[in-house]
């Protein structure tokens, strides 16, 4: 009887164990047309169901695999790569993409390039001293500023002569004059009679001529009390060194005006360069108030000295350039330079107006298609202010954006697709 007892409980837990494994998770159906031994359907009531308890224990097992997530492998894998494939990419709508400039990168010849600092100058007669003709109290002539541009005979400055010993010149002068006019007439007279000799004679005409001269001078210098202080030279105010109610002495410097027709490049080209100096092609610089880059071979610009030493500190050897100043440059004004030496072949340029930084990584962007830019990181080479050399990362005949790059690298940093969730 016990024995009897054992062999139907086995035959029990087969079945059901042989159950389970015959479902199908997809359809849910059992193999063997769900059928049962004889021995299933005789337990009390106090048993296990396991016709029905066996399907909520598969489905239970069915629910679990799927939030373990280990159903449709191949579809997660495929959609991450797709996800890899795209990622970095920037859509626009076609109006969008015609606004987008782009350059087909290509192989070509590229300048080496030594960046360096550099000075505008004056010219050696590109300056001139504005100076008090008398002594006297100043005022600054309405519209005289630094920078302001004056013209050759511009009056800057009005000086008050009515003070000290400068009060009264002009009428002090016209007395001279009329002395010296009456004593050479009367001197003239009596040389006819031969009272005066001819030695007297010409030494009182000489007095007379030198009173004409000064008081003309003065005249054209003071007008109602004010000396006239005017520009030699048309150009611009590089300085005022006065203030308006000041005492000036005759002979103060109160300002300077530079020419800017003219203007001279001082490159500071550091020592280790030292023979590069002697292939230097062109200089190109930009200045700190624009983003334009000028180049001395535009600008009709020469070498006209090289020194032989080094600078002062001993750090850099000093280069000296004329140019024509086209694009009006200001003299005093400190530059960044690029001197182009020789030439490298076989090279991949972009202009710098191409290249974006993201983290401090240089980065450009890459037609993939009629619709998408991708970001592509790049190793940046040398520049010559206007392109940049291409190291790694792009390749000839890619397409490359050259405006709104801006733009491109805040959209792909704001429309970057976000990470995969299993939210099923």
């Amino acid at each position: 009887m016990r024995k009897s007892v054992y062999l139907t409980i086995s035959l029990l837990l087969s079945a059901v164990l042989i159950g389970c494994n015959n479902h199908n998770h997809a359809g849910h159906s059992h193999d063997n047309g769900h059928e049962h031994s004889e021995y299933e359907h005789h337990h009390d009531d106090d048993e296990h169901d396991h016709d029905g308890h066996e399907k909520d224990e598969c489905e239970d097992e069915k629910v679990n695999v799927i939030n373990g997530h280990s159903h449709n492998e191949d579809f997660h894998s495929k959609d991450e790569e797709g996800i890899k494939k795209h990622e970095g990419e920037v859509h626009l709508s076609a109006a969008e993409i015609k606004k987008i400039f782009t350059e087909t990168a290509a192989f070509s010849e590229f300048s080496h390039v030594i960046v360096a600092t550099g000075e505008i100058l004056p010219t050696t007669k590109g300056e001139s001293s504005v100076v008090a003709p008398f002594s006297g109290i100043v005022s600054i002539a309405s519209g005289v500023t630094v920078g302001g541009k004056v013209q050759a005979g511009q009056v800057l400055f009005n000086i008050s002569t009515n003070v000290g010993e400068e009060s009264d010149l002009v009428e002090k002068a016209t007395i001279e004059l009329e002395a010296a006019r009456k004593e050479y007439e009367r001197d003239l007279k009596l040389s006819e009679e031969m009272i005066v000799s001819k030695k007297e004679l010409n030494e009182c005409r000489e007095r007379y001529e030198q009173a004409k001269v000064k008081h003309a001078n003065l005249a054209s210098k003071i007008s109602y009390g004010k000396a006239l202080s005017k520009s030699q030279i048309s150009g611009f105010v590089k300085s005022i060194n006065v203030s308006d109610g000041e005492f000036v002495n005759a002979g103060e410097q109160l300002a300077i005006v530079s020419q800017n027709d003219k203007l001279m490049l001082q490159v500071k080209l550091p020592q280790r360069y030292q023979k590069s100096a002697t292939s230097i092609k062109t200089v190109k610089f930009r200045t700190a108030y624009t983003h334009e880059v000028f180049a001395l071979d535009k600008m009709d610009g020469k070498q006209v000295s090289q020194a032989i030493t080094t600078s002062d500190g001993g750090y850099y050897i000093p280069l000296l350039f004329e140019f024509k100043n086209i694009s009006k440059v200001m003299s005093g004004t400190s530059v960044e330079c690029y001197v182009v030496t020789k030439e490298k072949k076989n090279v991949i340029t972009v202009p710098n107006s191409a290249i974006a930084e993201d983290q401090g990584v240089a980065q450009v962007f890459v037609k993939k298609h009629e619709d998408a830019f991708k970001k592509q990181f790049v190793t940046l080479g040398e520049t010559d202010g206007e392109r940049t050399e291409i190291i790694e990362g792009l390749h000839s005949g890619d397409i490359v954006a050259i405006s709104d790059v801006a733009r491109l690298h805040l959209a792909s940093s704001s429309n970057a697709i976000p990470a995969h969730t299993h939210n099923h």
